[in-house]
């Protein structure tokens, strides 16, 4: 199987919080759709990929990305 570059990704936090899950999806729009179901969500952008073992991803505009990012400014 390969991931191709822009492949969009909706992550989100199980109930535990000890387990985070993970869903693709080939556009955008299917990704925001399906993530309305959820309550706490991030959306990536899949940038480079190589060989299948390292992956680099872009995060979106969507769930709760400001709260990820001032976390990790102020981390």
């Amino acid at each position: 199987m390969v991931i191709k570059k822009g492949t969009i990704k909706v992550v989100w936090i199980s109930r535990n919080k000890k387990k985070i899950f993970s869903e693709m999806f080939d556009s955008e729009e299917e990704a925001e759709n399906f993530s309305k179901k959820k309550k706490q969500f991030l959306i990536f952008k899949l940038i480079k990929q190589k060989q299948m073992k390292k992956f680099e991803w872009e995060i979106l505009p969507y769930g709760m990305a400001d709260t990820y990012l001032n976390f990790l400014n102020n981390f």
